[in-house]
C-alpha cells in the first residue's frame, strides 16, 4: 500500500528519526521544492524595466539607445537575487516538554521538527540561517550566516537541547535584536503561554526594524480540549505549582480561558503585523510546512 506524503510528514513518522538532518532531508525533499526567493531592485544581471531618468541616477544605466529614438531619458532598473536572512527562534523552556498521551512527541520536538526543515530549506536556498534557543537565559546563539557546516550547526544544538526553566520572552528578545544587523524574517516557534500581553510589543518592534516575523504556536493536543475525564493533578513544569482538580467540572471555564488566551493572542499579533500560525503537536508537519510557505506566499 502507498503510503501518502501527509502521511509520511506526520509526527508519528518523523519522531522515529532521530538524525535531524536526514529527518529534514525526507521532508524537504519529499513534499517542498524550497523557500521562495526575494526579489530587490538593484544593480543585477537581469533586466526588469525601463523608468524615467531623475537627477543623480547612474548615467551608466540610462539606455542610450532609446534616448536617441524618443530623445527621452530612461534609465534601466534590474532585477537583483538577495540571500535573505533568516533566524529561527524557539521557547526551550520547561512547558515546551509536555506530551499528552495522544501526541506522538512533545511540543519541543514538534517545533524542532519544524525548525530542522525550515533551516534545511534556508540552507538549500542559499540564504543566510541563524538559530536562537533560549529559557531563562540564551541556551544558544548561532549568527545567521551561509557557510560550510552552518546547517549542521543548527541542527546539532536542536538535537543536544533538553527543554528546561522558565520562557524570558523579554530578555531573549533583546538579546536577538541586537543581532539582526540586516533586514530578513525572524521565525519564532513556542507555544505563547501566558505570553499574550507581554510578547507582542517586543514582536511589534521587530517587525517595525522591517524584519518579516512568523510566529508559530504549538501547542499539545491536552492543552486545547482538556480531555481529561477523572481527577488530576496538573504540575506547572516551570514554576512547579500543583493543582489538583476535577477536569470535568473546570472544563467549560478552561475552554471559556482558552478561547479567550487564543483570540487576545492572535488579534494582538495582527495589530503588530505578525503572522499567526497555531498548530498542535499531532498535526501533519506537511500542513505545517504548507501553511508556512503559503503565508510567506502572500507577502509577496
Amino acid at each position: 500500500m502507498s503510503v501518502s506524503l501527509v502521511e509520511l510528514l506526520s509526527p508519528a513518522t518523523l519522531s522515529r528519526i532521530e538524525n535531524y538532518a536526514l529527518l529534514a532531508k525526507v521532508a524537504v525533499e519529499g513534499y517542498l521544492s524550497g523557500l521562495h526567493r526575494s526579489f530587490s531592485r538593484g544593480q543585477g544581471s537581469e533586466f526588469l524595466q525601463y523608468r524615467s531618468y531623475t537627477p543623480g541616477d547612474d548615467l551608466k544605466y540610462v539606455d542610450w539607445k532609446v534616448f536617441s529614438r524618443s530623445d527621452r531619458f530612461y534609465t534601466k532598473v534590474y532585477q537583483e537575487e538577495t540571500n535573505m536572512n533568516c533566524y529561527l527562534v524557539l521557547d526551550a523552556s520547561a512547558s515546551m516538554d509536555y506530551r499528552g498521551e495522544r501526541a506522538v512527541c512533545s511540543k519541543w520536538r514538534y517545533s524542532a521538527m519544524v525548525a530542522a526543515c525550515l533551516a534545511y530549506l534556508a540552507s538549500r536556498q542559499g540564504d543566510n540561517v541563524g538559530l536562537c534557543l533560549y529559557n531563562d537565559d540564551i541556551v544558544e546563539m548561532i549568527d545567521s550566516r551561509n557557510r560550510q557546516g552552518q546547517l549542521q550547526r543548527i541542527l546539532g544544538a536542536l538535537a543536544k537541547t533538553a527543554p528546561s526553566g522558565g520562557a524570558n520572552h523579554q530578555y531573549a528578545w533583546n538579546y536577538l535584536s541586537g543581532h539582526l544587523k540586516n533586514r530578513g524574517m525572524v521565525v519564532f516557534l513556542s507555544d505563547f503561554l501566558e505570553a499574550e500581553d507581554g510578547l507582542p510589543p517586543i514582536l511589534k518592534r521587530i517587525r517595525f526594524a522591517r524584519h518579516e516575523c512568523v510566529s508559530i504556536q504549538v501547542l499539545d493536543p491536552d492543552e486545547v480540549d482538556l480531555p481529561f475525564d477523572r481527577a488530576t493533578e496538573f504540575i506547572d513544569p516551570e514554576s512547579g505549582r500543583r493543582i489538583l482538580t476535577n477536569p470535568e467540572k473546570v472544563r467549560a471555564h478552561y475552554m471559556e480561558r482558552m478561547n479567550d488566551f487564543m483570540t487576545r493572542l492572535s488579534v494582538a499579533l495582527m495589530r503588530s503585523q505578525v503572522e499567526f500560525l497555531s498548530l498542535t503537536s499531532s498535526d501533519s508537519l506537511a500542513r505545517s510546512l504548507a501553511a508556512y510557505l503559503h503565508k510567506r506566499e502572500a507577502l509577496r
